[in-house]
Order: C-alpha cells, then sequence, then structure tokens
C-alpha cells in the first residue's frame, strides 16, 4: 500500500513497482535459508528480536525516500531483518507446538499475517498524520516488539531442550547429520515440488496485495481508502485462513488442505473482474482465507521432509520460496505496462492451476508417517 503512495511521488512505472518488491523478497528469499542453516548449527535466538528492529527500520525510512535508489535500499534492508527473524522464529514455534505442530504453526503465522494485513490501515492512518514521512511510527513499534522479544529469550530457548528429549528418544534429534545419499531423490524431489507450489501461491499473494489498489485507483478511479478496504479485506481474511488451515491439516493432512487450496483459487480469480459491491468484498474475502490458509501447512511439511534442518526447511518455505513472489510481481508489473491491469488477473489465473498439478505429487499423510518410521 505504500507503493501505491509513493508511486506518482516518485514517477515510478508499474515495472518499478513490481522491482521495488522484488528488493524486499529477494533480500529475505536469498538470505533466509543461509540464516536457517546457521539457525540449525549454532544458538542464534538473539536474531529473533534483531531481525524485527531491522524490518521495521526498513519499512520506517521507505517514506523518506528521495529518490527511487533509496526506495530500494528500504526495501534490501526491511527484507534482511524478515530474513534473520523467520527461520529462527518458526523453529521455536515447531518446538512449542507438541503433536499438533499444524496448528501450532499457525497460531505463530497468523501474528505476522496479522500485522502484513493491518498494514495498509496503518499506512493510511498514518500518512494521514504526517504525510509520506509517517512511516517513521513503524520504528517505534518495532522497538518495542524487539525489547519483549529479547526480554522473553531465556523462555524461548527452554523450548528447544523440551522437544529435542523426546525427539532423541525416537532418533530423531536434530543432529544436523546429512541425508543418507539413497535417501537424497525420495527427500530432494518432493522439497523441490513444495518450492515451487509455495513460488506459485506468492505469485497470487503477493499479486493481489500489490495490483488489486494499483488496479482500482489508477485504472477504475476509485479512491485510495476503497482500495486500502479490499487489501485489508482480503489481509484479514487471510489471517482466519491461517487459523484454520492448520487445524484442518492435523485433521485432514498437510496435501488434502494445501490441494483443496490451489483447485479453489482458480474460479475466485476469474470472477475478480465480473463482480462489484458487497460481492466483490466477500470474493477479496473468501479469496484472502483461501491463498493464505496454507502458509503454515507448507512450512509444517517442509519441516516434516526435514526433520534434521528444521531451520533450513523454515528458511526455505519463508524465505526462498515465499520470497520469489517478487519474481512474479515484477512479471505481473511487465503485463500491467504493456497490456493492462485486467492482464493481470487474467495471468494470474495461470499461477494456481500449475500449483494444482504440482500438489498432486507432494508426499500424503501415509508416505510421511512411513518416512518417520524409517531409521
Amino acid at each position: 500500500m505504500i507503493l501505491a503512495y509513493l508511486q506518482p511521488v516518485l514517477l515510478l512505472s508499474q515495472l518499478q513497482v513490481g522491482i521495488v518488491m522484488l528488493a524486499f523478497t529477494l533480500s529475505s528469499s536469498i538470505v533466509q535459508p543461509v540464516f536457517g542453516v546457521l539457525s540449525d548449527r549454532f544458538r542464534a535466538v538473539w536474531l529473533i528480536p534483531l531481525g524485527c528492529l531491522l524490518a521495521g527500520m526498513g519499512i520506517a525510512i521507505t517514506g523518506f525516500s528521495p529518490n527511487y535508489n533509496f526506495l530500494l535500499a528500504a526495501g534490501l534492508l526491511s527484507g534482511l531483518g524478515v530474513a534473520a527473524y523467520h527461520p529462527e522464529g518458526s523453529k521455536f514455534a515447531r518446538f512449542a507446538s507438541g503433536a499438533r505442530k499444524a496448528s501450532g504453526m499457525s497460531l505463530y503465522s497468523v501474528g505476522g499475517n496479522l500485522g502484513f494485513a493491518m498494514g495498509p490501515v496503518l499506512v493510511t492512518w498514518f500518512f494521514a498524520l504526517s504525510g509520506l514521512q509517517g512511516t517513521w511510527y513503524f520504528l517505534p513499534l518495532n522497538a518495542v516488539m524487539a525489547l519483549l522479544l529479547m526480554a522473553n529469550l531465556a523462555s524461548i530457548s527452554g523450548l528447544q531442550k523440551r522437544d529435542i528429549e523426546p525427539a532423541a528418544q525416537k532418533g530423531l534429534h536434530n543432529s544436523g547429520k546429512g541425508l543418507p545419499v539413497s535417501s537424497l531423490p525420495s527427500v530432494v524431489v518432493p522439497v523441490v515440488l513444495l518450492v515451487l507450489l509455495v513460488v506459485m501461491r506468492s505469485w497470487v499473494h503477493l499479486g493481489l496485495v500489490t495490483y488489486l489498489p494499483q488496479y482500482y485507483i489508477h485504472h477504475l478511479h476509485q479512491s485510495e481508502v476503497y482500495a486500502a478496504t479490499l487489501v485489508s479485506v482480503f489481509l484479514f481474511a487471510g489471517v482466519l485462513g491461517t487459523l484454520a488451515g492448520g487445524p484442518a491439516a492435523d485433521r485432514w493432512g498437510l496435501k488434502t488442505v494445501i490441494v483443496g487450496s490451489m483447485a479453489s483459487m482458480i474460479p475466485f480469480l476469474y470472477l475478480f473482474q465480473y463482480v462489484s459491491g458487497i460481492w466483490l468484498l466477500l470474493l477479496v474475502a473468501l479469496a484472502g482465507f483461501i491463498v493464505v490458509s496454507t502458509f503454515a501447512v507448507t512450512v509444517v511439511l517442509a519441516q516434516e521432509l526435514l526433520p534434521n534442518h528444521v531451520g533450513f526447511a523454515s528458511g526455505l518455505i519463508l524465505g526462498f520460496a515465499i520470497g520469489l513472489g517478487g519474481v512474479g510481481t515484477t512479471l505481473l508489473g511487465w503485463v500491467a505496462d504493456h497490456w493492462g491491469f485486467s492482464a493481470v488477473f487474467q495471468t494470474m489465473i495461470i499461477f494456481p492451476v500449475v500449483g494444482l498439478l504440482i500438489a498432486i505429487f507432494l508426499p500424503g499423510r501415509e508416505q510421511l508417517s512411513r518416512r518417520q518410521a524409517m531409521p
């Protein structure tokens, strides 16, 4: 939403808007698996408050951007903070979840998705108070959260010991040892498929967040408030989807929820340009619920596929795969510049179709159980 305000001020093209999103996402997607490896090998719980602070600093300085290059640097800084935070944070969320790992990861993920959903509302409010430089209000919010996390690092660290002891009894201790060569194909193939699926989902997610407000402001000439309302409805519905997706996966299986989500995205994306009024709000809400419902589910599936490399698995999904959503926004920006915003939504339908085909080949509950039973 910040980009919708900055675009006319800095005279950005739609392609440049996409590149700014790419700068943010690539700074976290490329680096985050590295932080995940460090998380698996060393005690780095201090990255949780540090990452939170850096992410807030990057967002806080965007409103002070005198030019396009400064805006890109701010996006890079915020992305680096996200990269530092997520692998360590999601690892400890898994430790705290017990047997219901998808439900626990949903509760952890809902915090980030709720903050993401509140973004357009806060941006609109902060800009009303102080103009573009109102982004600085994000800094004290993140600083307070970082201090709270720092004050509770000891209790967060204690979760790891509680998780390791029963895992060690089952031979599942996170020892950091590599996989046997013979088992590499059976692990690498589903992990690669899962990464590709999350990329497809991210292209839909970030594509809607980036170009839904652009479509209604610059194409349909609606107000910024109306566009912000649509984005907020989408994101807040995603919070509910996050809460529902985890328990559903614990009950019916990770793969079942992923397949259902991908299949449901296709008709909703098709209908976006053909509804208005209350039906549009309902459609946006349902789309947000469905798209984000697998956010925590895919993280847990990656961790189940790589139980000895939980930090790396988390960084791979939360960072690399989700971060590559920026590639999708850049592609969609190019489509918008050449064929208009209507073509953006038509192009976007391709992504869940590909995701659904990939999801069919992911391991189901029985296959995962057989993996865990192997020595």
